[in-house]
């Protein structure tokens, strides 16, 4: 066993205060905005809440569960991610391939196109053009089609497939597999971590889409929750989500907009967990060739 210098042990002592400050930095927001949701409206007007509950009351969840307009927004928000994560996942996968174990003309300029749209991007207005042109204002599809494709993931998937050996690919081809049984049937069985990485990214990124809806969508009927939860947190009034006051006049707006922030993080908060074993392993080994 090595032994550490005492410059190493300083060294280690100083980045795990650090870490614990920066774990401080961002968790007691969250526990403060949590234990303004469970407390009383005396309590939050005293501003007596800090990160544990005062006086405790759940009416703001019954209120988030009891509103149709949050409901239809968490609706929304699960459908959009349900119909594009796989969409995109699939896309990228398309984009990729050709990238890694493709032999044709224009390749180069075809890797060097994707990569510039990470720096150049389309603008808001020709984007808006192309959406209203194609009939999907004011529908879901605003949302689910634009996006469908990203530069990054698309680079880090192409580097994930170059890591598998092309020995495998050359026994496909000679056992006379098309491009299409090689992509299903061996490389993305073999490409889990990455793909769980990129799905973590997608969903991440969906969930908490908020301009996107906000420009496309007319009908607050098909509004993401992201959008609804701007309403409520910008919003000095909140006769618009038909509550009542029933412990004051501040009680539901505060506690509401409190309660949803907080039912707004449990499904990233769900998810994570089960894709987090894949996370640094997908990074690393896509991350390997440039």
């Amino acid at each position: 066993m090595l032994h550490k210098t005492k410059g190493q042990k300083v060294f280690q002592v100083v980045i795990v205060i650090f870490f614990i400050i920066m774990c401080a930095i961002f968790i007691i927001p969250i526990l403060n905005v949590l234990a303004m949701s469970l407390s009383s409206t005396n309590a939050i007007l005293r501003n007596d809440v800090g990160i544990f509950p005062v006086d405790l009351t759940t009416i703001g969840y019954k209120q988030v569960f009891s509103n149709d307009k949050i409901l239809s927004g968490f609706k929304n928000s699960f459908l959009v991610i349900g119909v594009h994560t796989p969409l995109a996942l699939i896309g990228t996968a398309f984009a990729a391939y050709p990238l890694a174990y493709g032999d044709f003309k224009g390749k180069k300029l075809y890797n060097y196109m994707i990569v510039l749209t990470m720096w150049i991007a389309g603008g808001l207005i020709p984007s808006f053009m192309v959406v209203n042109y194609l009939g999907m204002v004011d529908t879901l599809w605003s949302i689910i089609i634009p996006s469908l494709l990203g530069a990054y993931n698309i680079i880090i998937l192409r580097n994930y497939f170059e890591s598998i050996p092309t020995s495998l690919i050359e026994s496909a081809k000679i056992d006379g597999a098309h491009d299409f049984t090689i992509l299903f049937r061996i490389i993305l069985p073999l490409s889990k971590p990455v793909l769980a990485t990129i799905t973590l990214w997608i969903v991440v990124a969906r969930w908490n889409e908020f301009f996107a809806p906000l420009m496309y969508l007319r009908d607050s009927k098909k509004y993401t929750l992201q959008v609804i939860l701007r309403d409520i947190i910008m919003s000095s009034e909140m006769n618009e989500f038909n509550m009542t006051a029933a412990e004051g006049t501040l009680s539901i707006p505060e506690q509401l907009r409190n309660a949803s922030i907080i039912i707004s993080l449990v499904p990233m908060l769900v998810v994570y967990p089960f894709l987090q074993k894949y996370f640094v392993t997908g990074i690393m080994l896509g991350s390997v060739k440039g």
